[in-house]
């Protein structure tokens, strides 16, 4: 019987600066791809309810209305995040400011937009 050894190299577990950039950056891109495919499913069914409230035709009235008023929050929030992870993204490309000043201004620009947004309605 042979006894199995697990092998345990202390160096593999550590993560160096670069590679947590990397795999950041990794995320941020699904993130990105996930808020795109939402905000054309959203921007589809906006499309589709503004249409049916403006001709009342293809959904009941009430139901347009209420889809056409309630989804815009999801529309202004997904897109935030798609346009402000590609703006960090082209920020990046053309090695513009420092990396966490770029994500700090970025964040605070998202909150304040969407702030902004929610004081409005």
């Amino acid at each position: 019987m042979q006894k199995e050894t697990t092998n345990l190299n202390p160096h593999k577990f550590k993560t160096s600066c670069g590679e947590f950039q990397l795999n950041t950056g990794r995320l941020l891109v699904k993130i990105n791809r996930f808020s795109a495919w939402m905000l054309l499913i959203f921007m589809i069914i906006f499309l589709i309810s503004g249409y049916a409230w403006y001709n009342r035709t293809l959904l009941p009235l009430r139901m347009a209305q209420n889809m056409h008023t309630d989804l815009d929050l999801f529309l202004v929030v997904f897109f935030l995040v798609h346009s402000l992870i590609g703006i960090r993204f082209a920020l990046a490309r053309w090695r513009v400011g420092h990396g966490r000043l770029v994500n700090g201004l970025l964040i605070a620009i998202g909150v304040l937009s969407f702030w902004f947004i929610l004081s409005i309605r």
